[in-house]
């Protein structure tokens, strides 16, 4: 066999044996049914907790190295150590008048029940070769083993149906990437093993039962490190893959290689990057551990790691069952199964409970209040699909079984950089007794949405039935010629990603109780659908007569609502606010949101794509049609079945839309491609595992921006394997076309997914064709470099988790404005949110009124008001007959900034953070001040230079005249400004540069190692 032969064989041999019998034994026939299996039958949240020390142990493989020209078994039968065993069992057995069941029969038996490690013996049964590697770290290694079999087997190069679409070729993979400790898992925690008791030296607690009887062998760091693992994974059981400890062989940071001291043999620390941690076995003077002292159990380990008197524990969280509320004990009549569950839990949280079943036995249930002060009752909204049950288990774990008495269990105990998802959601305090409002609740909102998404197509397509009203004649209630075959979904809001998610409003059919003030101005976007209808021959063969007649369909839809509306037609009493129609879309209030509807004609695409010799408007308008209708709707159902099946994955988007706008870099990419990377790193997590937690999918995020070669790479999405391999290598040919030889051409971030297939056969990118920008790339990749690397180092201190410390990378720098060319402060009263800004924010949570507020909850609250200006005092029978119009999608400075890149946009750039948009910022492009040949039809903003009037370069643009055009689109907008880089006439002619200070450089071009 060749070298990747033996490769594949072994990491097989790993993958498949059953090293720590984690399966369950087969049972004899006849044996499937009795009392105690149907029990179970009736629930799978019981496990048995002994299964892995007793009856797990010896069912669990156990591999005997052959001899040479000999078989496994054959090496056993002959192996002197196996028989002198099998001979002193014989003679005990004889001997003694006890029952001999619980006696290994054999020396593999005898190994098998002696460790907790797997076994693999030398040919002499003498030497266990895996003796030393830990449960977790086996389980891991298999969990390796079968990834690396898949890249082997199905990776892209492979040319098979079933190959992976796997964004890292499999040699870098396996080989190259970087899968250690701070990267591999999805949440981690950090524990102060001061407040650890210390087995056989501690007498307060004294109550430990599943760990510590190891201490005198193994030494106590190593007692405190295998009981957190075998207590937690007994505990957590399968809402975890994985659990393991941070050592000196799998974290980033090196300790020394050798000890500087040399003191007597066995008594100083062994510390090598890439082995576990050796605890000296004879205590001496001057040695570096003192061997059981109180004080000194965990330096080995915090000298390889650097940090002091911390453990750190990763895990890797199964999300189809880290939500499980309920863990159910053993049968009734199962009394040393009950035992141990009770003194896994305690007597407190582990209570007697009436199943449906019937059943009357222990569980523990974790949506109820703790009565243990010290561990938190602070949980997000939908938090238990994230991670929240688990660490509340671990908490409980901890302070039962782990922490001192005497002490408290520190606040430190929870996972690092949990407190990011209160950005994007609401939290509660389990021990309140009042139901959640939607205004904490994200997940709530979108849900709410959702449900009147339901109710609206219903209606659509249900009044839109064509009734005879004649002979040849047939109408529909809406008074529509024409059947609504769908209503389809566009809009953020309808798949989980939309930041701030619309709350009902009292004016548009919603019956909110208790609100004082409401808003006249709904400052979300409306909410988009669009509508298509039946196919049929009544459709125009004109493209300006179907533009009309697609404006009369909307028009009739207004009518027929409003005709309705006077009949009291069952469901139109739901409508409420004005309707707004325009040539393209109409607005409308339904189930207290603001929605925006749109046409898609099919036919209209059809006439366009039968056109001979399209003209370039032609052209332009079929890729709009093709881009907002066809690719938007597709683009829309990939991204909700990413969302549905990852729950973390649209926190993750929300997240990363505040981080872009946070940069004032709204605008500058698109929504659906930010969408598009979080889909990438959900779907194609290579070389990790899928992240399922928030705070690894924003890592992971802001990762795969630093680190992705976008100039000579594109990035190929592909959640349901449609893109096949031949697809893959006709996109890599036409992107290096599109590129050119040195790099300079096409979109600066190439960005495939199976919707950009376009009718001549070519794929474009369609969400990043134009946006963002070479230099805005640049900027968006030195940002995530910077903040991945400082979330890195708030992850790895472990000082304090509850803190808030993150959040500058939310927010920019001072001298981050100051390398602007030109600030434009916008006026308050055009703000409706001042918690999101970008100058300074306060992200905590506090508790105002018994009330946990989320910066999430405080936006929420802004922009439920509104603007100051358009504010409104509730009153009971308010309507829209009796007030001032409503007003939908009111964002004056989203609007003016829209305005000022139309406008402008060939001169400077322009940025602004669209959840407060306080401030707008300009950077002048490099091109803007060349000098130019007159030209009368290019003449606006230029002035004359007699500088290199000889190369017909007479004139150059006016910044001024550029500057005073930008402040009069502003002028209802700010109220003052700051011209940090003018390019003034005079520095030009006096010195022939386009600019007289040192700013941000804009270059065309983007290497492919992009650097800060």
């Amino acid at each position: 066999m060749d070298s990747i032969q033996v490769f594949t064989v072994w990491m097989k041999f790993m993958g498949d044996q059953d090293w720590l019998g984690d399966k369950e034994p087969s049972k004899k026939k006849g044996s499937e049914v009795n009392d105690t299996t149907i029990r179970h039958s009736a629930h799978g949240g019981y496990q048995d907790l002994d299964i892995r020390s007793t009856r797990g142990k010896k069912y669990r493989a156990g591999i005997v190295m052959p001899d040479e020209l000999s078989t496994e078994k054959q090496t056993i039968l002959n192996c002197i150590q196996n028989r002198l065993y099998a001979s002193d069992v014989k003679k005990q057995s004889s001997t003694t008048t006890d029952k001999s069941e619980d006696i290994p029969k054999t020396l593999l038996e005898s190994f098998k029940l002696s460790t907790d490690s797997p076994v693999f013996l030398d040919p002499s049964m003498t030497i266990n070769y895996f003796g030393n590697m830990s449960p977790s770290f086996i389980r891991e290694l298999q969990n390796e083993a079968k990834k690396a079999l898949e890249c082997i087997h199905f990776h892209r190069d492979n040319n098979s149906e079933e190959a992976s679409a796997h964004r890292v070729d499999p040699f870098r993979q396996l080989f190259l990437e970087n899968i250690r400790f701070w990267n591999r898992y999805d949440a981690y925690l950090c524990l102060d093993l001061n407040d650890i008791a210390i087995p056989y030296l501690d007498n307060t607690n004294a109550n430990r039962r599943f760990w510590g009887y190891d201490a005198q062998d193994r030494g106590c760091y190593e007692s405190i490190a295998n009981g957190l693992v075998k207590v937690l994974n007994m505990a957590l059981g399968n809402r975890t893959h994985s659990l393991r400890l941070l050592t000196s062989g799998n974290g980033d940071t090196k300790g020394p290689s050798s000890t500087t001291t040399l003191g007597d043999i066995g008594t100083t620390t062994i510390l090598e990057s890439d082995e576990i941690p050796m605890i000296p076995i004879r205590q001496s003077g001057d040695s570096a551990n003192l061997g059981y002292g109180k004080n000194d159990i965990c330096r080995p380990f915090l000298q390889a790691s650097g940090k002091m008197e911390m453990l750190y524990i990763g895990l890797q969280i199964n999300r189809d069952a880290c939500h499980k509320l309920v863990d159910r004990g053993p049968p009734a009549n199962d009394t040393k199964a009950t035992s141990d569950f009770v003194a896994l839990w305690g007597q407190r949280k582990a209570q007697l409970r009436r199943f449906k079943d019937g059943a009357i036995v222990h569980a523990v249930v974790w949506n109820e209040p703790e009565e243990n002060k010290a561990i938190s009752n602070f949980l997000y909204e939908s938090g238990d699909k994230v991670g929240d049950i688990v660490e509340r288990i671990i908490q409980h774990i901890l302070w039962g079984h782990f922490v001192k008495s005497d002490s408290q269990l520190s606040p430190n105990v929870k996972f690092q950089l949990r407190n990011l998802v209160s950005l994007v959601e609401g939290a509660k305090n389990i021990n309140a007794d009042t139901k959640v409002a939607m205004i904490d609740s994200a997940e709530g909102a979108h849900k709410s949405i959702a449900s009147a998404y339901e109710k609206l197509a219903t209606f659509f397509k249900k009044n839109s039935e064509l009734e005879p009203v004649g002979l040849n004649e047939s109408i529909s209630k809406l008074g529509l010629p024409l059947s609504i075959d769908r209503v389809e979904p566009l809009s953020p809001a309808l798949r989980y990603t939309a930041c701030f998610p619309q709350l009902p409003h009292p004016l548009l059919g919603a019956n909110v109780a208790g609100s004082k003030k409401i808003a006249g101005a709904i400052s979300n976007d409306p909410i988009l659908i669009q509508i298509r209808f039946e196919g049929s021959s009544k459709w125009p063969n004109d493209i300006s007569a179907m533009g009309a007649a697609k404006c009369a369909m909307l028009m009739q839809i207004a009518e027929g609502i409003e005709a309705m509306k006077a009949k009291r037609e069952p469901g139109s009493e739901v409508f409420d606010g004005p309707m707004n129609v325009s040539p393209t879309f109409i607005d409308f209030g339904y189930g207290g949101y603001c929605w925006r509807a749109i046409i898609r004609a099919d036919q209209e695409m059809k006439m366009l794509r039968t056109l001979h010799n399209p003209s370039p408007e032609a052209t332009a308008l079929l890729q709009a049609l093709t881009k907002n209708h066809v690719k938007k709707s597709l683009h829309h159902f990939i991204v909700h079945g990413v969302t549905s099946k990852y729950p973390a994955a649209g926190y993750v988007v929300r997240l990363l839309n505040r981080w872009i706008a946070g940069h004032m870099l709204s605008g500058q990419i698109s929504h659906e491609a930010v969408e598009l990377l979080v889909v990438s790193v959900f779907t194609d997590p290579s070389p990790f595992d899928t992240p399922n937690t928030v705070s690894s999918g924003f890592l992971r995020c802001l990762q795969l921006i630093a680190e992705h070669d976008w100039l000579k790479k594109p990035l190929i999405i592909d959640p349901e394997g449609h893109i096949h391999t031949d697809d893959r290598c006709t996109i890599l040919s036409q992107f290096e076309e599109m590129r050119g030889v040195n790099f300079h051409h096409g979109p600066s971030m190439f960005i495939i997914s199976p919707i950009d297939r376009n009718d001549d056969g070519l794929w474009r990118p369609s969400f990043t064709q134009n946006l963002p920008e070479k230099v805005v790339l640049g900027r968006l990749r030195a940002l995530a470099k910077r903040s991945h690397q400082y979330l890195m180092n708030c992850l790895k201190s472990g000082k304090d988790s509850n803190s808030f410390k993150w959040s500058s990378i939310f927010l920019e720098s001072p001298d981050s404005f100051k390398s602007y060319c030109a600030l434009f402060r916008v006026d308050q009263d055009n703000i409706v949110d001042s918690t999101c800004s970008s100058s300074s924010s306060d992200l905590g949570v506090h508790e105002v009124d018994g009330i946990l507020k989320t910066p999430y909850r405080r936006s929420m609250e802004k922009l439920s008001l509104g603007l100051k200006a358009f504010k409104r005092t509730a009153y009971k029978n308010l309507n829209t007959s009796s007030s001032e119009a409503l007003l939908y999608g009111f964002k004056p400075v989203d609007e003016a900034v829209a305005t000022l890149r139309s406008h402008f946009g060939q001169y400077a750039l322009f940025f602004f953070n669209e959840h407060c948009p306080d401030m707008i910022a300009m950077l002048w492009r490099p091109k803007t001040f060349e000098r130019l040949p007159f030209s009368a039809m290019q003449a606006e903003f230029c002035t004359p230079t007699d500088y290199q009037w000889e190369e017909n370069a007479l004139v150059t643009k006016n910044s001024n005249d550029i500057l005073r055009a930008i402040r009069c689109v502003l002028r209802h907008v700010i109220v003052d400004f700051k011209v940090l880089d003018d390019r003034s006439i005079k520095d030009t002619v006096t010195t022939g540069e386009t600019a007289p200070k040192a700013k941000r450089k804009l270059s065309d071009d983007d290497s492919s190692d992009d650097s800060d």
